[in-house]
Formats: C-alpha cells, structure tokens, sequence
C-alpha cells in the first residue's frame, strides 16, 4: 500500500513488482484503506485505554471503601485523580456549609507552605464561589486568561491551570476536587470526563467516611457537654500511663466535682443544671491546654488527664479552674449554701501516687473526697502516707 503520494516511490514499486506477485495499492483507494486501518488501530488503543483506566477507577473504588481513616481516604482520592490526568498537583477541599468556607483537607505536589490558608471564606466574586455555584466541573487551561472571577488566591500559589470537580453527593456539595498545573495545559475532555467519574466515588466514600466518624465520636463523647465519656478515658488514661511508663514522664489526673450540685438541680430545675454544667465545661476548656483529655466521669463529675504534667503543674491547672468557676456567673448560684456554683479538685500524680491508671484515679478521688470535707470550693493534692 503506496500513501506516499511520491512519484519515486511508485517508480521503485514498480521494479519490485517485475521480480515478482506483489499487489500495490495506490492514490486515494489506498489512503482511505490506510486511514479506516490507522482509525482501527487508534480505536483499539483507545479502546484499551479506557479499559485500563475503568479497571483503576474499579481498584479505586475497592481502596476507597477499604481506608480506614479519613485521611487515607483524602490522600487516595487526590493521588489518584492526579495520576489519572498527569498532573503534578492537586487538592481537595471541604465545603462548611454553616460557615460559609472552604477547608482545605487534602494536598498533593505543593510546597510546604500551600495550606498556610487551609480555611477561608467564600468571597463574592471569588473563584471558589464561581465553581460552587456553576455546579459542573470547571476547566482552566490558562489563569492568566480567565476574567469570568477573582482567581488572585490561586496564582499566588503559582498554579497556571486546573479543573475544579464539585464533590457532590445526594444533590449536595460537600466540597471540590482539584488538579492543577504549574504551567498553561491544553485538557482534554477525557480529563474532564475521568475526574467526573472519580469525584462521584469519592463524594460518597467522603460522606460515608465523615457519618462514620460522627458515629464513632458519639460512641465516645457525652451528649450534654461534647466531653469524652467514662469509658473513653478509662481507655485513654491505660495509654497514657503506659506511654509515660515507656518515657519517664509525668502524668497527673483531676477529678472534679460540682459542689452541692443535687441543691442547684433542686432548687432551679435539671434544665438549667445542665446549663451549669455546660459552664463548668467551657471553662475547663479555657484552662487546659490541647494535649490534655477532658471527660466527664458522671453526672456532675469530670475527669482531666494532664499528660507530661508535674503534681505542681496539675494543682496550678487545677486551682486555675476552681477559681474561674467561682467567678464565673450562672443563673441561680446565689441559692447555693457557699452562695456561688464552686467545684472541688482533687489530684493525683504518676509515678509518685500511683503507677496504674486505677489506682491512680483512686487517689485522685480520695483528694477530692479530702476537698469536699474541708469545706469545697478548694483544690487538694493526694499524699500516700505509709
């Protein structure tokens, strides 16, 4: 078959064909035939590629439904999309719907600094509100060329060219989905339509994921107060002392009581006990630091573990709490007997009071016991006396 078009070429097949049963075909015959087999051919690799592809978002979809946390999940997502669409960066962002804002939960190829703005707010003639509201995957091949939103965020950032995949699920958008080059960059419409794919597995896996934590943190935080429940910190506090076992450090433990709290529910009703409770919980909240696990023990009892906290540490933290709760209003506290909502502490420290996480606790109690004898509102550090 002759497509060359070439006259000397033809001559040259022409003297082949002397020696011997050899069939040319030549002039446009030939190019149609060459061009429905190139067509074929280009068809059947098309073909295969496309099957690859479906058999990877196929492994996706198994990965997706197998990641065990959150974050696995995220980093599955983002490096696939990226690998499917050969781009050097990506990113994924979740959508607060009560905050109006984008979070920025996922990258991949940035530099260290990118999440410096992990979270920002949706912008009137912002690019984020332009995608958000378009609803459909959005392609930028030039940012330099693109005037339809305020994109001066992302070229700071250095990012020349991306497509913007909402992730939405049951008619919601739950956040969007990016690749993004460096460079202008010519996508294609199987760019588009691969992501498109990939953004629908992953809005479900991300919303399957996130009612699975919301499960998980109600199975172990208490309703009222959004503290970690008793069983919870009976479980944290075997780890800690364990790990502060493996390191030589300190651990102390606070358990804290609502002083004649039966009084205040009886004199102003269980609803606004559960207010004094809530109070009582912010301000542990303001005192602690983010390392420190807070929980509540039971009714109008709270447990605090300090990890890496000196017995003079944990009193200090201590003291600070019994104070600002004295000084803190709450509605009714004047029918108290000491005439203000107070609360005891006690306090026990590892290694010196105890070496297991119970006995531990057990002391802490018995201080706190020792508090509420002497008189409460105070805080008491245990003693081990032989």
């Amino acid at each position: 078959m002759n497509v060359s078009g070439n006259n000397k070429v033809s001559q040259k097949l022409d003297q082949i064909r002397k020696f011997g049963k050899l069939e040319i075909i030549e002039g446009e015959s030939a190019k149609i035939i060459f061009k429905l087999v190139d067509e074929k051919i280009q068809s059947e690799k098309e073909a295969l590629h496309r099957l690859r592809e479906h058999e990877a978002l196929y492994k996706i979809g198994i990965m997706l439904t197998s990641s065990g946390s959150e974050d696995e999940l995220l980093n599955t997502i983002i490096k696939w999309a990226t690998r499917l669409t050969n781009t050097p960066a990506g990113s994924i962002a979740l959508y607060d719907r009560q905050e109006n804002s984008m979070q920025i939960v996922a990258v991949h190829g940035f530099k260290k600094d990118f999440t410096s703005q992990e979270r920002w707010p949706i912008r009137k003639g912002g690019l984020t509100e332009y995608i958000l509201s378009m609803n459909t995957p959005i392609v930028i091949r030039d940012i330099d060329k693109f005037d339809l939103a305020d994109s001066s965020m992302i070229k700071a950032d250095g990012i020349a060219a991306l497509i913007a995949i909402p992730l939405i699920s049951e008619r919601t958008t739950i956040g969007t989905l990016y690749v993004d080059d460096f460079i202008p960059r010519n996508f294609s419409k199987h760019d588009e339509s691969i992501l498109t794919l990939l953004s629908t597995q992953a809005a479900i896996a991300i919303e399957k994921m996130q009612l699975f934590e919301k499960v998980k943190k109600l199975a172990i935080t208490d309703g009222l107060t959004g503290l970690f429940n008793h069983r919870y910190f009976v479980k944290y506090l075997r780890n800690e002392v364990n790990r502060a076992k493996r390191y030589s450090h300190e651990l102390s433990v606070l358990i804290i009581d609502i002083d004649h709290f039966k009084h205040y529910n009886d004199t102003n009703g269980h609803l606004q006990g559960n207010e004094a409770i809530k109070i009582v919980t912010h301000v542990m909240k303001d005192a602690t630091r983010a390392v420190d696990v807070l929980s509540r023990y039971g009714g109008e009892e709270f447990a605090i573990i300090l990890p890496e906290t000196s017995n003079h540490q944990a009193l200090q933290t201590a003291k600070r709490i019994c104070k600002s709760v004295e000084e803190a209003e709450v509605l009714g506290e004047e029918k108290q007997p000491l005439k203000k909502l107070t609360i005891s502490v006690g306090v026990a420290t590892y290694p010196e009071d105890a070496i297991r996480g119970s006995a531990l606790v057990e002391c802490a109690d018995q201080a706190l016991y020792l508090a509420k004898h002497e008189g409460r509102n105070r805080v008491i550090a245990y003693k081990y006396e032989e």
